[in-house]
């Protein structure tokens, strides 16, 4: 993406310069620009860990997903715990019309599945059947 951002800022001030360059491309240079910038690098890091004996749980299946009003295929990223119960991952996030909502939902044979909505950055307590 840096790339782009580096190709699209030279294009616009070439536009700038060059007088004879018509106005509908410098607005539409300008626009992508602006929601280019929009874009967001989301962390989440999470814990998993047995609501009851406090310990961390492994081999818990997650997935992440982020979106907007209920459509949640904008970005998505899954994954497994670790021994420690822990599970980081980034995902880019758009929030040119509103920053995307993130859905998470854990599972493991032998719990409760359990969702959360907003929640990158915490520990997740999951309930033994």
């Amino acid at each position: 993406m840096l790339t782009f951002e580096v190709v699209l800022l030279n294009f616009i001030i070439v536009t700038f310069l060059d007088m004879k360059t018509n106005v509908l491309s410098m607005v539409f240079a300008l626009i992508a620009l602006a929601l280019m910038s929009c874009e967001a690098n989301k962390l989440i890091s999470v814990r998993v860990i047995d609501k009851t004996t406090r310990q961390p749980i492994d081999s818990v299946y997650i997935e992440v997903k982020a979106g907007m009003n209920g459509d949640y295929h904008k970005s998505y990223r899954d994954g497994f715990t670790n021994a420690n119960g822990k599970f980081e991952t980034q995902m880019m996030i758009g929030c040119s019309f509103g920053c995307y909502d993130i859905y998470t939902v854990y599972s493991k044979k032998g719990y409760t599945d359990k969702t959360d909505f907003n929640k990158t950055e915490c520990v997740v307590e999951m309930i033994r059947q």
